[in-house]
């Protein structure tokens, strides 16, 4: 999914994988960084999309057994350090809502 689209989540860039019941989630971030600010704006509420759709359960009248939940985000570009804190942040909530989770980064290339 690329990021400048954060209003939703579409089924490209979701995957089930139905032997271990694991839901993947995945965010391609083709943008480049000369804007950061609006960039990382854009990225946060992307984010924030999937964590609400992971926590609003919307997948479960098509994944009803879901028992592993992957949010996945890879970057074309070196994504500045600030974003460092941004995936904290986001891991934390991705666990409190979903107990078996993980937030996994690509980081871009230089």
């Amino acid at each position: 999914m690329e990021a400048r689209d954060f209003s939703c989540v579409r089924l490209h860039g979701l995957a089930y994988k139905e032997q271990t019941k694991m839901l993947i989630l995945q965010l391609a971030d083709g943008m480049d960084w000369s804007d950061a600010a609006g960039h990382f704006e854009l990225l946060r509420k992307k984010l924030n999309t999937y964590l609400w759709y992971i926590d609003s359960k919307q997948y479960e009248e098509k994944y009803p057994d879901v028992e592993r939940v992957e949010l996945r985000v890879s970057f074309m570009f070196k994504e500045p350090d600030a974003c460092l804190k941004m995936y904290e942040k986001t891991s934390e909530v991705l666990s409190r809502i979903f107990e078996n989770s993980a937030l996994i980064v690509e980081r871009g290339k230089p």
